[in-house]
């Protein structure tokens, strides 16, 4: 085709005035000489209005057109062009809009500045892009903010990992515990080296499959010692349901574990010291059954009854632990108080008391204190006192039964003279299922004695305790309030 023909196909006066762009020429003193449509219609004028009549600064605000004198024009004097500086541009109705403008100068031979020639894009659409996007990080920001305030008050170690599964970020509960070093490396040496693998493996199983996990681990805190923990991890997903992180929790479940341990170990004691006495009282019927029809019978049967009548007081001592135990744990132990003299209720108490031959238990209690309690329960924990001494520390050849009392309460206490008991095993005495072992000797019971103790004087609304030095004895004591004149 011909190329005239070719030429007369396009407008150029056109493709200025309609450009998706504003275009703007000014003399050097910023007179407005050209202007395209496209400018006009943003500003809302008529190009009478603006042509060969208006400065540059009649479209820009008053802080734009400080920043072109000041900094805009003298740069074009240095370089002859400027890209995308912004601006905010004047409506005809004072209504603005934000634009960029690109600038390049004509210049004379010597160096003169004739005109400007300026493009300008309306980025209105962009600068809302750009605070929506602002707005976003802000809310995003305020949003992990508030999620690490949160989780330096809670108990739990909390974390949160890349997809990949770096950890990027722990809280206070966290680096309490391990210390400032997050990195993946350093973490795994304090796993315990039992369950190290078994955590890498469905750590990593849960890598690739995106799914969580739960698994229970010992973890080595800053001082060396190793406690269990509850490790939960969860994919945190996209929109488009991509894994954009990891968050995860451990909670300390190492009381739980150690009370799991404890009543295994109490199920097998408890089997243990029930079938003793059963095995034992067995025993004897089978014997006294043989006898019946025996010229002996009378000779040995009397022994038989006593061994069976102990067997059977044995299991009435368990079962009776058992069941206070359980009346404790659901709140059930009830309290019949009455007004008790000191002296009296502790003289009854130990008569007759059953103590080992080459002991002597003595009383050593004040006259005319008065005091409240259930008699019943108060001497089980007497008793339970009195019987440990006389087991635990059987060396000991006097166990005195000690009384004191104040304006405001009465002490009770076993004192013993025995082999005494280890400091780290003396917070341990009163909880449950806890069997203290002297010297690696095991003693018959199921570890509930001082327990159930221990919850009847606090709810007669006292204080028990125990002291003990090696080598020179025990003592086990417990508080109640007196009854006020």
């Amino acid at each position: 085709m011909d190329k005239k023909f070719l030429d007369s196909l396009t407008d150029p006066v056109a493709l200025y005035e309609n450009a998706p762009c504003g275009y703007l020429s000014c003399t050097a003193d910023g007179k407005i000489i050209k202007i395209n449509q496209t400018l006009l219609n943003w500003l809302e004028l008529e190009r009478e209005t603006v042509l060969y009549k208006w400065n540059l600064n009649n479209l820009i605000s008053r802080g734009g057109g400080i920043y072109y004198e000041m900094f805009y024009f003298p740069l074009l004097k240095l370089q002859d062009s400027v890209q995308e500086i912004s601006f905010d541009f004047i409506r005809s109705d004072g209504s603005k809009f934000p634009g960029l403008m690109n600038s390049n100068t004509v210049k004379a031979e010597n160096g003169e500045i004739l005109a400007i020639n300026s493009t300008i894009f309306n980025i209105t659409d962009r600068k809302k892009y750009e605070h929506d996007l602002l707005q976003a990080k802000r809310t995003a920001d305020k949003e992990r903010n508030h999620f690490e305030f949160l989780s330096d008050f809670v108990p739990e170690m909390i974390w949160t990992a890349s997809s990949a599964g770096h950890i990027n970020y722990v809280n206070k509960r966290f680096t309490s515990f391990f210390g400032n070093d997050t990195e993946l490396v350093s973490l795994y040496t304090k796993i315990h080296q039992n369950d190290r693998i078994a955590f890498l493996r469905i750590w990593t199983s849960s890598l690739r499959s995106g799914t969580g996990f739960t698994k229970q681990i010992r973890l080595r805190d800053v001082l060396g010692n190793y406690q269990w923990y509850l490790i939960q991890a969860l994919p945190n997903r996209d929109d488009d349901n991509q894994i954009s992180k990891w968050v995860g929790t451990c909670n300390n479940i190492d009381e739980q574990v150690s009370e799991f341990n404890r009543m295994d170990e109490f199920i097998s004691v408890a089997s243990h010291e029930l079938k003793t006495p059963i095995t034992t009282l067995k025993t004897a019927m089978q014997l006294m059954e043989r006898l019946k029809s025996s010229l002996d019978q009378t000779s040995r049967m009397p022994n038989l009854i006593e061994k069976a009548s102990r067997s059977v007081e044995r299991v009435g001592v368990l079962i009776d632990d058992l069941l206070n135990t359980q009346r404790i744990k659901e709140g059930q132990m009830e309290l019949k108080y009455s007004v008790l003299d000191l002296h009296q209720f502790l003289e009854e108490l130990i008569v007759d008391l059953p103590v080992n031959r080459d002991q002597q238990l003595t009383l050593n209690a004040p006259k005319d204190i008065l005091f409240r309690a259930d008699a019943q329960r108060l001497e089980q924990v007497i008793l339970n006192f009195i019987t440990n001494a006389s087991k635990y520390a059987a060396k000991s050849k006097f166990i005195e039964l000690k009384a004191e009392a104040s304006e405001t309460e009465i002490k009770i206490a076993v004192i013993d003279t025995g082999e005494g008991i280890t400091a780290e095993k003396l917070p341990y005495l009163f909880d449950r299922y806890y069997r203290a072992d002297n010297y690696g000797r095991q003693y018959s019971g199921l570890g509930l004695g001082l327990y159930i103790s221990s919850e009847i004087i606090k709810r007669h609304g006292g204080k028990i305790g125990a002291e003990s030095t090696l080598g020179k004895g025990s003592i086990f004591w417990f508080t109640l309030p007196t009854i006020t004149p």
